[in-house]
């Protein structure tokens, strides 16, 4: 067991070192440039509307995953549900992984519920189904931009991918949708057959479903005002912004993957290249842009550090150690 969590912890510190790696390789080769960054930053009106625009993508976030828990017989406020997503936000910046947030969100609220595995999964089916929505609108943008995807190798391997993708996420879900019931034999560990029975409770709640991927939704159009803001803030004149539904999905869809937190140097090389292959031109728009939204998600983190530090002494219990985090 003691292996599993140093070869866990190992994995975890040469992922952000690869990241790290990325972020120095841009910034000394010219594709980011920082001295632009902090002006734009510390400078520009659009900051303010970037600000505004990463704290509605947390409120979103608190109230979708909210929604998840009432489904399951789980009633917190919306205070206190609020206060968790900004303590997980802040630990997906300190801890490498995208997923170290979801893991302490669900570390805290299985300690004050009865039904411990229905309350971790709500931030599991959370995350599904935010990342199911992600791979449904990147599948759209790449139909509706399929020539331009075609036209650029790059473009036409991750547009595979993510068909690949949309095709998984289809069967997955008709699978979800006619299969009433489901459940895992003896010879499965209790804890899998536990999680598919809380899991597929959820089939009882296709509407709530439905409206959590509604929310999603809007949670993604007040990402591209982020994105939008953030490059406005750069003093360029932006894309239209119906093409930012277009390149911030496939983007995101990179980002996705955990390697790094928010990202960090694997969303600058990926906007990097889309901005290149929009604008027509070598830029370091996409990557200068990206690390805006990057200090904006900091800005939000400080807070969910602050949120932790003023409410330590009221959590359940004491907050799990790095290596218990590591660990799930």
């Amino acid at each position: 067991m003691k292996k599993a969590k140093i070869k866990s912890f190992l994995i975890q510190i040469l992922k952000l070192a690869f990241a790290v790696a990325i972020f120095v390789y841009l910034i000394t080769s010219g594709k980011v440039d920082l001295v632009r960054v902090k002006d734009a930053f510390l400078h520009s009106y659009w900051t303010i509307l970037s600000l505004l625009m990463g704290l509605v993508t947390l409120l979103i976030t608190t109230w979708r995953w909210r929604l998840l828990l009432t489904t399951q017989g789980i009633r917190i406020s919306f205070k206190k549900a609020l206060k968790l997503v900004f303590i997980g936000h802040f630990f997906n910046i300190v801890i490498p992984g995208t997923v170290s947030g979801d893991v302490v969100k669900a570390y805290y609220i299985s300690k004050t519920e009865k039904n411990k595995m229905a309350a971790a999964l709500s931030v599991v089916m959370d995350r599904f189904i935010g990342l199911m929505m992600l791979t449904v609108v990147t599948f759209c943008a790449v139909i509706f931009n399929f020539s331009f995807v075609q036209s650029v190798s790059e473009l036409k391997i991750l547009g595979q991918m993510i068909m690949g993708g949309f095709g998984i996420v289809v069967i997955g879900f008709l699978f979800f949708l006619f299969r009433k019931n489901f459940s895992l034999s003896s010879r499965w560990p209790i804890f899998l057959r536990d999680m598919t029975e809380s899991f597929w409770a959820y089939r009882k709640h296709l509407g709530v479903i439905f409206l959590a991927g509604i929310m999603t939704v809007i949670n993604f159009i007040a990402n591209v005002i982020l994105y939008y803001a953030a490059v406005r803030a750069l003093g360029e004149n932006a894309l239209p912004i119906a093409q930012y539904f277009f390149l911030l999905p496939l983007g995101m869809f990179v980002m996705s993957i955990p390697i790094a937190p928010a990202g960090l140097g694997v969303g600058q090389s990926a906007f990097l290249k889309l901005f290149e292959w929009a604008y027509g031109r070598p830029t370091t728009i996409g990557a200068d842009m990206m690390t805006i939204v990057q200090m904006v998600i900091v800005v939000w983190a400080l807070v969910g550090l602050l949120v932790y530090v003023l409410n330590r002494e009221k959590m359940p219990v004491n907050a799990p150690s790095e290596k218990e985090v590591l660990s799930v």
